[in-house]
């Protein structure tokens, strides 16, 4: 069988067509065999050293390469009446994440990205999962530490080990301008936080806002029959602002005394981005 073989260049998905898929015979279904130099999935999210063979209509295969030209990853790709879906596994998330210019305090954990393409040029669906990442010299999550008086997770945050986040998960959409964290929520042995709101990329200021738990063990088992957003039945509210390496972080004391079913008194809409 016929196979196409590309070996160096560099692709950018986001000038692709609406369109990804072929009929049955046509040459985008022959096997292909790729090696690029780099790929451009979205804005600010590329890969260097990229191999993948894919094939078939749709289009679909497997990949590996370097996040931001140094993150190892691994994945799969499908193409999709709106462009191409990707799936994408590391076994370490926070070098992900620096290495894709998303968060400069994260440190491993294992890592899972969806993204799914969305009707418009450069929108996209995702959902990323990491496992029990780390944060370490992080100034806006130590700030918020430091407003709830979590005194033992500010010294873990300031040691090269650095606090346990647990379990995090995020929905989120991306556009040409700004990434959307739809629901947020990071559960950990001693903590459990959420968080929603808007990154706007061209104006690099964040507006977040979300619930943390301190001791989320001691009563998130209790909470959980109370807060649908499995935030402990006692917690604060915060809200975040500015850019993400120098962000103000508030926090309403009042909303530490609510369980959690009462606490969206005090939590505004989520934010968006502005017009």
């Amino acid at each position: 069988q016929p196979m196409v073989r590309i070996t160096g260049g560099t692709v950018d998905l986001r000038g692709l067509p609406q369109s990804s898929e072929t009929e049955p015979g046509t040459p985008g279904s022959l096997p292909m065999e790729i090696l690029l130099d780099r790929l451009t999935v979205a804005d600010g999210i590329y890969l260097t050293d990229l191999s993948a063979q894919i094939g078939g209509s749709p289009i679909s295969g497997d990949f590996r390469g370097l996040v931001g030209g140094s993150a190892p990853v691994s994945g799969t790709i499908l193409g999709e009446p709106d462009g191409m879906s990707l799936r994408m596994q590391s076994d370490d998330g926070g070098a992900v994440l620096r290495a894709g210019g998303i968060y400069d305090n994260a440190y491993g954990g294992d890592f899972e990205l969806i993204l799914r393409p969305r009707p418009g040029q450069g929108n996209y669906a995702g959902l990323m999962t990491i496992d029990n990442p780390r944060l370490r010299n992080a100034p806006a999550f130590a700030e918020l530490l430091n407003l709830v008086s979590v005194v033992g997770l500010l010294e873990q945050l300031a040691t090269g080990e650095g606090v346990a986040l647990g379990a995090v998960r995020a929905d989120f959409r991306i556009s040409p301008r700004a990434i959307t964290i739809v629901e947020g929520t990071a559960i950990g042995a001693s903590m459990g936080l959420s968080l929603d709101g808007v990154y706007d990329t061209q104006a690099e200021t964040v507006d977040f806002q979300g619930v943390v738990s301190p001791l989320y063990l001691v009563n998130g088992l209790v909470g959980a029959l109370f807060s649908p957003r499995r935030e402990g039945l006692f917690g604060f509210t915060y809200r975040m602002r500015g850019p993400p390496d120098n962000s103000t972080v508030t926090v309403n004391p009042l909303s530490v005394l609510t369980p959690g079913i009462f606490r969206e008194i005090f939590r505004s809409p989520p934010p968006e981005l502005a017009q």
